[in-house]
């Protein structure tokens, strides 16, 4: 399978998810937006990922008013959406939620908890890497996945194809490093922001990779799904 990819800098790129895509055999079609090129169209996207970035889903750059309404096409024709940070908050706002500064900013390894049964293989707690200020709201029709004390809406699923991840389950060693040497500045000393040390020196969980595949394979049987059905 091909799978769209909007990618807003060059140091948050797909990580762990190229390693998901190589096993599984999918390749991926990236569109660079940080080098000005165009969106794709939906009619020639089957999935699409849309990772982070550290802009904010209300600036009003036009590429940004495009962004979603490109997910509101793919919405509408029921294709699967998979959005990371800025990508879960730009879809959260295409379905008419609000995004919003939260009251502190998450950085580093931070503890979520699971809300929901919707997804059987996930645990009731885990430890992600986070990098945000922003938060969203829980769409209408959205089911919550995941929350914590910091950020009550840490994912949602929406008619069982469209997931939001406010958090990074495809971090690798490599890419969390690019975006700490990337974005040092936004760096603070507040509550929930880690040290450098701190961020570097922690275990990555192997049941983040685990529970990323799960998702990502989820997506993928949604499509053959629906080619099943429609007879393709």
């Amino acid at each position: 399978m091909i799978i769209d990819v909007l990618q807003h800098v060059p140091f948050e790129d797909l990580a762990a998810i190229s390693d998901w895509g190589e096993a599984r055999r999918h390749s991926f079609r990236v569109h660079h937006l940080y080098e000005k090129v165009d969106l794709p169209h939906a009619a020639n996207i089957t999935l699409l990922i849309i990772l982070g970035g550290p802009m904010s889903a209300n600036d009003a750059d036009q590429w940004v008013k495009e962004e979603r309404e490109l997910i509101r096409q793919l919405i509408d024709q029921q294709k699967p959406v998979f959005g990371i940070c800025l990508g879960a908050q730009q879809i959260a706002k295409a379905l008419g939620a609000t995004v919003f500064q939260g009251e502190q900013k998450e950085v580093g390894w931070h503890p979520i908890q699971t809300v929901s049964t919707h997804f059987s293989f996930i645990p009731d707690e885990m430890t992600v890497f986070h990098w945000h200020g922003e938060q969203f709201s829980l769409p209408d029709g959205a089911i919550r996945l995941f929350g914590n004390e910091i950020c009550e809406n840490q994912g949602f699923v929406y008619h069982d194809h469209i997931i939001g991840l406010q958090f990074h389950f495809e971090t690798t060693r490599e890419s969390m490093e690019k975006l700490i040497l990337h974005d040092r500045d936004y760096l603070d000393d507040s509550l929930y922001v880690q040290s450098e040390q701190a961020m570097k020196t922690a275990n990555f969980p192997l049941e983040n990779k685990e529970v990323l595949y799960q998702l990502l394979d989820h997506l993928v049987d949604a499509v053959r799904e629906d080619r099943k059905t429609s007879g393709l």
